[in-house]
């Protein structure tokens, strides 16, 4: 038996959040937004939003701690409140809601598992994105030994929420656009098995990006950190899963 919460992180997309959470909530009841430091209009309106609906948690970061701290501080709030799984949506409405059915029925499937979206583009998908995509897929490939990971940055997820949360904790993985990369690598490391579902990205017209050309620079440092640390422990890995 698994039970289940949305968790929404929101920094400036306060006018998309409306629609995102109403149909989030055709599959899934309980929801947690994140304002992440939002000026006070955006909060504030962040705040109405959510009293529109029932079973929705608003979270409050004080300043923007970004994505990564947003959505390690929902999935340690989602372990304490006994929930099993935590699926991750952005709030921009990129990602197909509708999908959650096919997400549900992959998690009571395989609880043990990360549920993941792979994304297929449209045609007004921005080149840089996918193109950047590619090149941490390919890195990905090399700090897991495998090709299990078909796309490390679609925030479109569930996470088993114990021992995502354990991982987490363990090494601390709160960093901005870094973490849906990360916490991947991390939990397959760990034996974490992650299973992924085709699923339609829009990026809708005067939308807006969070992205920053910083955080590319970041990425690139964590993929060295973590292709490092990959053949360091490669002995330790291959004798762990020998036995």
């Amino acid at each position: 038996m698994i039970s289940t919460v949305a968790v929404i992180p929101c920094y400036r997309h306060d006018k998309t959040l409306f629609n995102v959470i109403k149909e989030v909530q055709k599959n899934v009841t309980d929801v947690i937004v994140i304002d992440d430091g939002n000026e006070k209009s955006v909060a504030d309106n962040i705040n109405a939003i959510a009293k529109q609906f029932s079973n929705v948690t608003v979270l409050t970061n004080k300043i923007n701690i970004g994505k990564g701290g947003s959505l390690a501080k929902a999935i340690h709030f989602a372990k304490e409140k006994g929930y099993s799984h935590a699926i991750q949506i952005d709030a921009d409405g990129q990602h197909n809601a509708d999908d959650i059915i096919k997400l549900l029925k992959l998690c009571k499937e395989n609880p043990d598992c990360v549920i993941s979206g792979a994304p297929i583009y449209s045609s007004d998908a921005p080149r840089s994105r996918v193109i950047g995509r590619k090149i941490t897929n390919f890195f990905v490939h090399i700090e897991t030994l495998s090709f299990m990971i078909k796309d490390a940055m679609i925030g479109f997820r569930a996470y088993p929420v114990n021992i995502t949360d354990k991982i987490i904790t363990k090494h601390n993985i709160k960093s901005r656009m870094t973490f849906d990369i990360e916490i991947l690598v991390r939990l397959a490391w760990a034996g974490v098995k992650t299973i992924f579902f085709d699923t339609k990205i829009e990026y809708p017209k005067n939308g807006i990006s969070n992205f920053k050309a910083i955080d590319q620079l970041r990425i690139s440092w964590m993929h060295t950190k973590l292709c490092t640390y990959s053949f360091l422990t490669l002995p330790v890995r291959i004798f762990k899963n020998a036995r």
